[in-house]
């Protein structure tokens, strides 16, 4: 299996839909499937996808976040969220499992959260944060592989 882009910027792809899903989550306070919906529709899982540099590593979970939701993300409520420091919790988890998962698979961000949804990945924080994120990705991976649509 071809990787959809280099490890050396896996970890700024974590790092930004992390940031990315705990601004939209928490500081825009829309719901699992607004933020899923949000994002699957904006162009930024497309140009991850591609591996384009820009998004892989040369995007702020901030700007992502103004990319996905440009009406919501107020220069208030930014503000506010950097000046308060930032402690990473389970929705930055969750960005950085759905990255993880992607790169590691292969499969595109609509595949793997329409099978394995975001509202799932963040009821399995407490259970599965201190894992090996590998364990994670191979419990969603399984749960694509059982799929009858992604068999066909």
């Amino acid at each position: 299996m071809t990787l959809p882009y280099d490890e050396m910027y896996l970890a700024s792809v974590q790092e930004n839909l992390g940031f990315f899903f705990q601004v939209s989550l928490n500081e825009l306070n829309l719901s699992a499937s607004q933020v899923q919906k949000g994002f699957l529709s904006s162009e930024i899982p497309g140009q991850i996808q591609m591996g384009n540099p820009d998004y892989l590593c040369g995007k702020s979970g901030y700007e992502l976040a103004l990319i996905a939701f440009p009406n919501l993300l107020t220069d208030s409520i930014l503000e506010k969220a950097l000046a308060e420091p930032f402690y990473p919790q389970a929705e930055y988890w969750s960005g950085t499992v759905i990255a993880y998962c992607q790169w590691k698979t292969g499969k595109a961000f609509s595949e793997i959260l329409e099978l394995y949804p975001l509202e799932r990945i963040l009821s399995s924080y407490h259970l599965l944060h201190e894992a090996d994120i590998t364990k994670v990705v191979e419990q969603i991976d399984a749960v694509l592989k059982d799929s009858p649509a992604v068999q066909n």
